[in-house]
């Protein structure tokens, strides 16, 4: 596959090398202020060390590992969708694979049919890819009463298209959709590929873009790298697909002026019965909406975010200084879905860039920016073109919904690591996404799930494939029960790790002009990203996937040698999303235990009786110790409207609060003592 490197696209973020590095308090307002020089066109050599996976998780969250790949890089910057759920609540899930050899790549795939994973869990999960030639950038969709479809591209003359009536089971049937014959100066002559696919379906009908291959020269219709938009319509009695003619996604013929090109992944599309949606935000540029609401026969567009950042912008142009903070931007990260009402909900993934001396070779990025914030079409569009209209506290003061980094260890502070000589953070870079970013979303009926991935704070940190200490990155989600108007219950962990330890180097005679870096590291930890949920939401039950391995950080492209990157499943119920795994059950005192894991929980099995309450509530829990711990109630404010000092006995304990002075809403019950805690969400009527 060629790369089309536009000005912009170009421009990755390099791991600077530390030394010297101490684990520091961290804000927003300081990670604003840290930035890296990028030069231009330099890209990040990755080779992967040898490492023993153990794939050791002691997660109370049943995890499966579906599949394996030794090809790291899985997107550009969206993710297209991944995994799907069947209404009868089997699954199937694809991602690119590779085995030892490039040649090897293609798609994986695996089928769950309600009660195993029908090619293979854990160490026999597959590797192999289902096409018949090197693929890579697959998508999954139902299609028609019970097949599946699997598109992938091939890189050189259109998308390879798989697909079959009944899923799980029988022979694919494999053709190639060939895009338009476009002159590319790369091979001298004409091409007809196909990149980066996005699918989505209704019924017989599907909904597909995908990018054409051409450079500076080689334009389409006046594009380059143009997204085009093919409608199919699929015979489930032979099994075949009759394709449109390709159109230029909504009105972009019309506006040659918003757009110079497209890059990989910088769009998703998603469908909803005869609503579709094209949602595309290039790394910094605005962010557009195109949507249909007759099946894609017509579009409308919506502009998302007016960025501050030139529509054609490169070195050459003066944006901001380094004084005056960076110009607040998406990252190219997000996800998109439709509810059953039509509207479309949005998460970007945020960080910064400025240029303030043209001429000297690169761009300021600013990977310590944190911030995850979600939109749909009932909020107001970012229009201001001002370069603090995404900053995250500009955000929230305007009503949006902002996540951040967690505090795991429930202390108040977010701890980083920093380098006494260029006093900025160890990001390892995933095509310039932010701290908090590629998100996932789903919405059932009034519902909205959101997961994401972030990075985890010190000492969750591991060295990656240049030897550079960098942070691993969790797997995180909430959900909203009112339409996405607000995320109530909190943040679940899903990638939480009880076996993880601590190891402190100092206890050990370490050579300090070797690789020593810090002062201690979690062991048993894991980079865990890549994050995609599927979104028919079936019998109350959430699935998801995401990659994890031992080593931070995307190898870009190569081919590990060694063992693979793993493929990721689980299933939590729908409704404990933001409850399950609360990352206030892992306070400070309990969250690392020295080689023996994250420590037990002593609080447990916190019930409300009644709930919804009146005038009284009864607390009912378990606790493994007598202690001292702090009962506090709180809204969804995060307001404090009690709070009470209690002992609790070794076994099972009541407290009972009155709450007739309370106003009527939800609130938060915590419990917390030295050594554990419990929540539950009270109703007051």
């Amino acid at each position: 596959m060629k790369k089309l490197l536009l000005a912009v696209i170009a421009l990755f973020f390099m791991g600077t090398v530390f030394s010297q590095q101490t684990a520091v308090k961290m804000t927003r307002q300081d990670a604003a202020k840290l930035h890296v020089n990028v030069p231009l066109h330099q890209t990040p050599s990755a080779t992967p060390q040898n490492y023993v996976p153990q794939n050791l998780r002691g997660n109370t969250l049943p995890y499966f590992t579906i599949g394996q790949t030794r090809y790291d890089l899985q997107t550009n910057g969206s993710m297209a969708q991944r995994l799907i759920m069947f209404d009868d609540g089997t699954s199937a899930a694809t991602w690119t694979t590779c085995g030892t050899s490039s040649s090897s790549r293609g798609s994986g795939y695996n089928y769950y049919n309600g009660t195993s994973w029908t090619q293979g869990s854990g160490s026999s999960a597959p590797i192999n890819r289902i096409e018949s030639v090197k693929t890579g950038w697959p998508t999954i969709a139902p299609i028609g009463d019970n097949g599946e479809i699997v598109i992938s591209h091939n890189g050189s003359t259109g998308l390879v298209i798989n697909v079959r009536p009944n899923k799980g089971t029988g022979n694919w049937s494999e053709t190639v959709l060939q895009g338009p014959s476009i002159y590319d100066s790369y091979i001298g002559g004409n091409s007809t590929a196909l990149l980066w696919p996005s699918v989505a379906t209704n019924g017989n009908t599907i909904h597909l873009i995908a990018c054409t291959e051409s450079d500076t020269v080689s334009l389409y219709q006046g594009i380059q790298t143009c997204l085009l938009y093919y409608r199919g319509t699929y015979n489930p009695s032979d099994n075949t697909i009759v394709w449109e003619n390709p159109r230029i996604v909504a009105d972009m013929a019309n506006h040659l002026d918003w757009f110079n090109g497209f890059g990989g992944d910088s769009y998703v599309i998603v469908a909803n019965g005869n609503t579709v949606a094209v949602v595309y935000a290039e790394p910094w540029t605005d962010a557009f909406m195109w949507k249909s609401t007759d099946n894609g026969e017509n579009w409308t567009t919506t502009t998302i975010v007016n960025s501050v950042v030139p529509d054609i912008f490169d070195e050459g142009i003066h944006l901001v200084d380094t004084i005056g903070g960076p110009a607040y931007v998406t990252d190219g990260s997000f996800a998109a879905a439709i509810d059953d009402n039509g509207k479309v909900h949005v998460a970007f993934g945020l960080t910064g860039v400025s240029n303030p001396d043209v001429g000297d070779g690169g761009i300021f990025v600013y990977p310590a920016i944190d911030g995850l914030f979600y939109w749909n079409e009932s909020m107001p569009a970012l229009l201001a073109q001002t370069k603090n209209q995404l900053n995250p506290d500009s955000l929230e003061a305007n009503g949006y919904t902002v996540f951040s980094k967690v505090d795991l260890n429930g202390d108040d502070d977010l701890y980083g690591l920093s380098n006494a000589n260029s006093d900025t953070y160890s990001f390892t870079d995933y095509h310039r996404t932010g701290v908090t970013s590629m998100p996932s979303l789903a919405v059932d009926g009034n519902n909205v799930y959101l997961i994401w991935a972030s990075c985890l704070e010190y000492p969750f940190i591991g060295v990656n494939a240049t030897n550079t200490p960098a942070y691993y990155r969790g797997i995180f989600g909430a959900k909203s029960i009112n339409g996405g108007t607000s995320f109530e219950d909190g943040i679940s962990w899903l990638s939480y790790n009880k076996s993880c330890y601590y190891v402190d180097w100092d206890l050990y005679d370490w050579d300090p002009d070797a690789s020593e870096w810090n002062d201690g590291s979690i062991e048993m930890e894991g980079e865990n990203v890549y994050p995609s949920i599927a979104q028919n939401i079936v019998n109350g039950k959430l699935n998801i996937i995401w990659h994890s391995d031992y080593f931070p950080g995307n190898a870009q492209g190569s081919v590990s040698q060694n063992d693979p990157t793993l493929v990721l499943f689980t299933s939590i119920d729908a409704d404990q999303l933001g409850v399950y795994n609360n990352i206030e059950e892992i306070p400070q005192g309990l969250w690392i235990d020295t080689w023996t894991g994250i420590a037990d929980n002593t609080l447990s099995g916190m019930q409300l009786y009644p709930n919804p309450a009146s005038d009284v509530v009864n607390v009912i829990f378990s606790s493994e110790e007598t202690a001292n711990a702090q009962l506090t109630i709180h809204n969804l404010m995060g307001q404090q409207v009690y709070s009470e000092s209690i002992a609790i006995q070794e076994g099972s304990n009541v407290v009972r609060i009155n709450t007739s002075n309370f106003q009527a809403g939800v609130y938060m019950v915590n419990i917390k003592s030295n050594q554990g805690t419990t929540t539950q969400k009270l109703i007051v009527r």
